[in-house]
C-alpha cells in the first residue's frame, strides 16, 4: 500500500470489513502465543504430574540400578518395557497439554472460524516475489531483529538469575540421594520455566497489540471505500427508488381497482383518505382503500373521476385510518358516525344501500 492510498484512508474499518478480513484470515495475532500458551499448558501438566513422574524416574532408576544383575544379566526386555512404560507418562500427556494449549490461543485470536479454502494450495501463496518487499523491508527486518534479541536477552537475564538464587541447591546435588536430587533440579527447572514464561508471555501480548495496530490501520477506508460498501448493504439508491417507483405503481393499480368498488370516500381533507365500500352481506362496512399524502391525494383524484362522493371528516378519517386495515370491516364503536356518512351520501344521491 502507497503513502498516498494510505493518506486516503481516513475511517476506520466497519464491521463488515473486519468480517471480510477475518473470514480472509486476516486478524491480529502473536507470533510467539501459541508457542507460550503451549509451553504454560505442559508446565501445569508438569506440575500436576510432578509426584508422579518422580516416583516412575525413581523406581526405574532402581531398577536398573539397584541391583547389578539387571544390567549384567542383560534383560533388556524388562528394561525397555519400563523405558517404554516411563516414556509414554512422561511423553503423551505433556503432549497433549501442548496441542490443547497452542490450538486454544489460535482459536481465541481467530474465532471459531472454519474456512477449509484458506488451507488449499495456490500458487500464488509461493511466489515469492509478493513478499520480497516484506523479506527486504528495513523497518520491517529491524522489527524482527529488535524482537528476536529481546526475547533471547529476557530468556538469558531470567535464566541467569535462577540459576544464581538457585546455585547454593545444585552445589548440594553431588551429596543429596537420589530422590532428593531429582526433586532439587525439577524444582529449579519449574522455577526456571516458570519465570520464563511469564517474561515470555508478556513480550506476546505486545507483540499481539503492535499486531493489532498495525492490522486495524491497515483495514482503514476511505470515504468513496465506505459509500461503495454503504451501495452494496442497502442498495444503489437508484435501483431502490426505481423499486419504491414500482411498487407505488402497484399500489396505485390495486387501488383504482377498490376505488370502483366503493360507496364513499372519507378524507382530512387531502392528507388522510379512506374509502369505504357497505354490503349487507358482509354485516358491516370496510375499508377498501386508504392513505396518506400522495396516495391519499391520488385515492381522492380518482374517487372524483369515478364519481364517487368524498366527504370531509377530520375526526372521522384519523380514526378509520389509525384503527383500520385493507380488506377489513371498521371497528363496531365507529359503526354509528359511519353509518350516518353512508346515509347522507345514499340521500345525496337519491339512492338505496346496494345489496
Amino acid at each position: 500500500m502507497s503513502e498516498s492510498d494510505q493518506s486516503e484512508r481516513t475511517e476506520e474499518a466497519t464491521p463488515e470489513k473486519e468480517r471480510k478480513a477475518r473470514d480472509e484470515g486476516q486478524f491480529a495475532r502473536s507470533k510467539d502465543g501459541g508457542a507460550v500458551a503451549a509451553s504454560a499448558a505442559v508446565l501445569l501438566c508438569i506440575l500436576a504430574m510432578g509426584a508422579r513422574n518422580v516416583a516412575l524416574i525413581r523406581d526405574f532408576a532402581m531398577f536398573c540400578f539397584g541391583s547389578p544383575d539387571v544390567l549384567i544379566g542383560g534383560n533388556t526386555t524388562g528394561i525397555a518395557q519400563r523405558l517404554a512404560k516411563l516414556v509414554l507418562w512422561l511423553i503423551v500427556p505433556v503432549s497433549l497439554a501442548a496441542a490443547v494449549g497452542g490450538a486454544s490461543v489460535g482459536l481465541v485470536e481467530s474465532g471459531l472460524l472454519f474456512r477449509f479454502e484458506l488451507v488449499e494450495l495456490k500458487w500464488e501463496r509461493l511466489n515469492p516475489v509478493s513478499r520480497l518487499s516484506q523479506l527486504f523491508s528495513p523497518k520491517q527486518g529491524a522489527l524482527n531483529v529488535l524482537s528476536a534479541l529481546l526475547r533471547v536477552t529476557v530468556v538469558g537475564v531470567v535464566t541467569t538469575t535462577v540459576v544464581k538464587n538457585s546455585f547454593p541447591a545444585l552445589v548440594k546435588l553431588a551429596r543429596a540421594d537420589l530422590s532428593a536430587g531429582i526433586t532439587t533440579v525439577l524444582h529449579v527447572g519449574l522455577r526456571l520455566a516458570v519465570w520464563s514464561i511469564l517474561a515470555l508471555a508478556l513480550l506476546a501480548a505486545l507483540d499481539y497489540g503492535q499486531s493489532f495496530f498495525r492490522l486495524k490501520k491497515e483495514l482503514m477506508m476511505s470515504h468513496e471505500e465506505l459509500k461503495e460498501e454503504f451501495k452494496q448493504q442497502e442498495g444503489d439508491p437508484k435501483v431502490k427508488a426505481r423499486q419504491r417507483a414500482r411498487a407505488r405503481e402497484i399500489l396505485k393499480r390495486g387501488i383504482a381497482k377498490e376505488i370502483k368498488r366503493s360507496d364513499v370516500v372519507i378524507a382530512n381533507p387531502t392528507h388522510i383518505c379512506v374509502a369505504l365500500r357497505y354490503r349487507p352481506a358482509e354485516g358491516a362496512p370496510v375499508v377498501t382503500a386508504k392513505g396518506y399524502d400522495e396516495v391519499a391525494f391520488y385515492i381522492r383524484k380518482l374517487a372524483e373521476k369515478s364519481g364517487i362522493p368524498v366527504v370531509e371528516n377530520k375526526p372521522l378519517a384519523r380514526a378509520l385510518a389509525e384503527s383500520t386495515k385493507v380488506g377489513k370491516t371498521i371497528p363496531v364503536d365507529l359503526y354509528q358516525a359511519v353509518a350516518q356518512v353512508l346515509a347522507f351520501v345514499y340521500r345525496l344521491r337519491g339512492k338505496t344501500i346496494r345489496g
